[in-house]
């Protein structure tokens, strides 16, 4: 049992980092066209935060297998093209994202909606 003069260090208090907003820049797209999708996001405690994004084939982000739904990334924004499964003439995919802080934290956004046109 330790008292007010004891010795016996602390154990860190990690807080998990919060989701302030998830936004897509445009909301609708075409053949040949990309949005820009943002998530903000916010660590209390300092410490670097990593992304997981999420989707399904109607969008494919840069960088990712065109099979693989979901991306590891450092970065708080991507950019999504009209994947390999829209149905014409218009169709819904859809983007989230969950933010760890490599101590056990995490959050997760809402999901947003982006129209694709064909």
């Amino acid at each position: 049992m330790s008292g007010c003069g004891a010795k016996t260090p602390l154990e860190p208090v990690n807080r998990s980092p919060v989701v302030q907003s998830l936004q897509a820049f445009p909301t609708t797209i075409g053949p040949g066209d990309s949005a820009i999708v943002v998530c903000l996001a916010i660590d209390v405690d300092g410490d670097t935060l990593g992304f997981d994004w999420f989707s399904d084939c109607r969008l494919t982000k840069r960088g990712q297998n065109q099979y693989d739904y979901t991306m590891r990334t450092r970065e708080h924004t991507i950019v999504v093209y009209p994947g390999n499964c829209v149905r014409a003439p218009l169709d819904t995919g859809w983007v989230s994202c969950s933010v760890h802080d490599r101590r056990g934290g995490a959050a997760y956004s809402e999901t947003i909606r982006i129209i694709i046109q064909q």
